[in-house]
């Protein structure tokens, strides 16, 4: 019997540098961005990271 789809087995977390390259901005705009209240950020320690899942959606709601 197959296993069934887990959301984990695809989890994936981008860094402040990945969301800077994926929106071809700046490390310091990415930062801001990643700042803001409607953004779904995650805190490890001092790091902050987005699931690769979140941020696709995140960003699909901010089309204009």
């Amino acid at each position: 019997m197959p296993e069934k789809f887990n959301d984990t087995n695809n989890l994936e977390f981008l860094s402040t540098k990945d969301v800077a390259k994926t929106l071809k901005c700046s490390i310091p705009t990415a930062r801001n961005i990643m700042k803001r209240h409607d953004f779904p950020l995650i805190r490890v320690g001092k790091n902050m990271r987005v699931s690769k899942q979140a941020f696709l959606k995140w960003a699909d709601s901010r089309h204009v």
